[in-house]
């Protein structure tokens, strides 16, 4: 029953297994130990245990949800539903993709067999692991965000589900520069939004906020921002994309998922061509990690111009496009966001 001694103590176990996992850090499960104990682990208890690490998140399962493995299937089909429904409309067989917050993989091991190559990213490796473990395919590679970045790849389509609602608009416009920087010209940008719910504060709002619970919260929850169809438009284009479309998910798809309620951006990698480097010149830029839940970390990583040495080929509607790089700027002051069990 609430507020009895056994829930107290349920709860109080699961919030010293969070903070565990966490390690005081800023993503789910982003302790070294996280990793190691499912290497550690036996085969055939594998699964189990990533399910067990994945239930400490207040994040990946309900806050009702007992039953781990019903939690996955749930979550698996609804994967399902939108890797065929919703981003399936907009994906080719030999597109090379980036899935940006991967999470635990379900929606990557959906996604990966309607494309030539899925790169997953994610930047709490703890939580990669159990992806490895829960949901693995042949053409799928799960990576920290800083070593996709700095292995040079480029990519047909960046998608992004359940991520942006959770970034100030600071950090939303560094990962946007990211991302183009990751597509090749004319490549395609699927983002999930959130356009003018009047449950959430605005950025403004809540930075305005002057007791001490708002202040915690802004510094350490995983807020949702509000934002007009206008704010979403003007980060957009202001990062160098265009023919840019928001659809109203209810009319792609129909989920047991609150995604419904909110909307898809549907845009292109605009290009101008850059200016050639001269020869021995040394172009380099920083790029940012991200997590499905806003998690920020800053690295430093090369991008040289045109085709580079760890570049996929080129596929798709990119095929006949020279290659280049567009390395955003330098985020030097771009703050982390913090988690809270606020569900999505």
């Amino acid at each position: 029953m609430p507020g009895s001694p056994a829930t107290f103590g349920g709860r109080f176990r699961s919030l010293v297994g969070y903070a565990l996992a966490t390690a005081g850090t800023q993503n789910f499960l982003g302790a070294r130990w996280v990793p190691v104990l499912l290497a550690t682990t036996p085969a055939r208890y594998r699964r189990s245990m990533a399910l067990r690490l994945l239930s400490l998140s207040p994040h990946y399962f309900q806050p009702d949800e007992h039953d781990r493995d019903a939690a996955a299937e749930r979550n698996r089909r609804s994967r399902v539903i939108l890797a065929h429904d919703l981003l399936g409309r907009y994906l080719l067989p030999d597109d090379d993709v980036l899935d940006v917050g991967c999470g635990p993989g379900y929606l990557a091991a959906a996604v990966a067999p309607r494309v030539h190559a899925l790169t997953a990213v994610d930047v709490s490796r703890g939580v990669l692991a159990c992806a490895r473990v829960l949901n693995p395919a042949p053409n799928l590679e799960y990576l920290v965000a800083e070593d996709f970045h700095r292995s040079g790849r480029d990519v047909d389509v960046v998608y992004c589900i359940a991520v942006v609602q959770h970034l100030t608009d600071e950090v939303v416009a560094a990962a946007l520069r990211d991302w183009h920087g990751a597509l090749r010209p004319g490549g395609r940008l699927l983002l999930h939004v959130v356009i003018d719910d009047p449950a959430w504060r605005t950025e403004a709002q809540w930075r305005a906020e002057r007791s001490l619970v708002g202040r915690v919260r802004l510094r350490f929850a995983l807020n949702c921002f509000g934002r007009s169809a206008d704010q979403v438009r003007r980060l957009i284009t202001d990062a160098g994309f265009g023919e840019l479309e928001l659809i109203p998910m209810s009319t792609l798809v129909d989920v047991d998922d609150d995604v419904t309620g909110q909307h898809l951006v549907v845009a292109r990698r605009l290009d101008l061509t850059p200016p050639r480097p001269s020869a021995g010149s040394d172009r380099s830029a920083d790029f940012g990690a991200y997590d499905e839940f806003g998690a920020y970390d800053e690295i430093g990583g090369p991008a040289a111009a045109g085709t580079t040495a760890g570049a996929t080929p080129h596929r798709g509607l990119a095929a006949a496009v020279p290659a280049q790089s567009t390395p955003p700027g330098h985020f030097d002051s771009l703050e982390r966001l913090d988690l809270d069990p606020l569900g999505h």
